[in-house]
């Protein structure tokens, strides 16, 4: 390598460095120009449309089960029973925020909208178990299942002893309709006149009485 060479690249790399500070310079001197955030203190406006942790209204949630259905990788995971009045009930409802991949697919699936993505995106932590949202305390199900049961008991009684009601109804209202008939024939026979046996005697036509005739013993022997 000759001198010309080694003095080729010495002034190369003045040039490049000098060509590197000059627009490090102007991005800290021109306010324009500054992009560095101070960060948690500020944060940058999430877009619209940005896909965060996933949050459920648990009030308006149906317990249709199509999220768990269509999460390509089983992040979101529920429990529900039959209440009384057929409707399901949640009684555990979990998302692994850990594990999602954040495509959105059961937002999509979702027919009351409750499954919704946020704009958060900030959850650290030193353990896989807290990265698991709980939308329904796991102490709560017991609870839960224990009233819904309750309700339906309830609601199996009831039914029963309308049953049983309207079963004991039915002899009852014919046996008043059976009456009611009764005593309108009573009323029909009231109503007719009555006719006693002389006047109808003496109402009644006399038919003509024939005498007997007694043949002629002249009749007799010829």
């Amino acid at each position: 390598m000759g001198l010309k060479a080694y003095l080729n690249d010495i002034v190369e790399a003045v040039v490049t460095t000098a060509k590197g500070m000059r627009i490090t310079a102007r991005y800290g001197v021109d306010p324009k120009e500054e992009v560095t955030l101070q960060y948690p203190e500020e944060r940058w406006e999430i877009p619209k449309g940005y896909r965060g942790f996933l949050h459920n209204d648990i009030k308006t949630c149906t317990a249709c089960n199509m999220c768990v259905k269509v999460c390509p990788i089983d992040c979101i995971s529920l429990e529900s029973v039959r209440g009384a009045d057929k409707k399901m009930v949640l009684c555990s409802y979990d998302i692994n925020i850990g594990r999602c991949m954040y495509c959105g697919l059961c937002v999509e699936v979702c027919p009351v909208n409750s499954l919704l993505h946020t704009s958060g995106y900030e959850m650290a932590s030193v353990a896989l178990g807290e990265l698991i949202l709980h939308f329904i305390a796991a102490e709560d199900a017991p609870e839960i299942k224990a009233r819904v049961a309750r309700q339906v008991a309830e609601a199996a009684v009831k039914a029963a002893a309308q049953a049983a009601a309207k079963a004991a109804e039915v002899p009852s209202s014919g046996t008043a309709e059976a009456a009611k008939v009764a005593e309108a024939a009573k009323a029909e026979a009231a109503k007719a006149p009555v006719v006693e046996p002389k006047a109808a005697m003496e109402e009644a036509p006399q038919a003509p009485v024939s005498e007997p005739t007694v043949a002629k013993e002249g009749e007799k022997k010829e």
